[in-house]
């Protein structure tokens, strides 16, 4: 199956997506002491953490989940399609996703047509701090109007236990649908 993009204003352009799905193992959790979580990861990961700017436009998916993500890293601007789907439990969850890079002249576009289509279903805003540890990414997560979490993706439960993540902070929804229950 292939998804066909065309047009932006007298410029025509293609893109292909095959729908062949990634899979990785995700952890979110409540941070309690963000500062002290920075330094644990620190030492973890024995790096400085990558620190991203994103800001997540959900669209109402029959299916899953469906956002344009926007990151700033480093004054650079990057765009993705994200689609995916994961069930709500707490603790090690499976999430299975595909991701389209977006180039950034059809960014708007490409927007406003979901948003036509699809309606907007909310906008999520997080500084993000990325640590990578062996092959687990480590997000520390300033979220607008939540607070502190973090997430572990191709997560180990070493991991967790190294860096103080309690069993009672375990979150089961994503930040789009806590937005939602405020």
């Amino acid at each position: 199956m292939f998804l066909v993009l065309s047009g932006c204003l007298y410029k025509q352009w293609a893109i292909f997506v095959t729908c062949e799905m990634e899979y990785n193992v995700e952890i979110k959790a409540k941070v309690h002491n963000r500062e002290q979580l920075i330094v644990l990861a620190k030492e973890l990961t024995g790096m400085e953490p990558i620190i991203l700017l994103q800001n997540d436009v959900f669209y109402n998916s029959p299916n899953g989940r469906m956002k344009m993500r926007c990151v700033i890293e480093d004054g650079v601007r990057k765009s993705e399609l994200i689609w995916y789907d994961r069930p709500n439990l707490a603790g090690p969850k499976p999430s299975k996703y595909n991701k389209l890079t977006v180039p950034e002249d059809i960014v708007a576009n490409l927007k406003k047509s979901l948003e036509c289509s699809m309606g907007v279903k909310g906008e999520v805003k997080k500084v993000r701090s990325l640590f990578i540890y062996e092959n687990t990414r480590i997000h520390v997560d300033d979220v607008q109007g939540l607070g502190h979490f973090m997430e572990l993706e191709k997560t180990a439960m070493y991991i967790r236990e190294k860096l103080n993540v309690r069993e009672e902070d375990l979150l089961t929804d994503a930040y789009m649908d806590m937005l939602k229950a405020q």
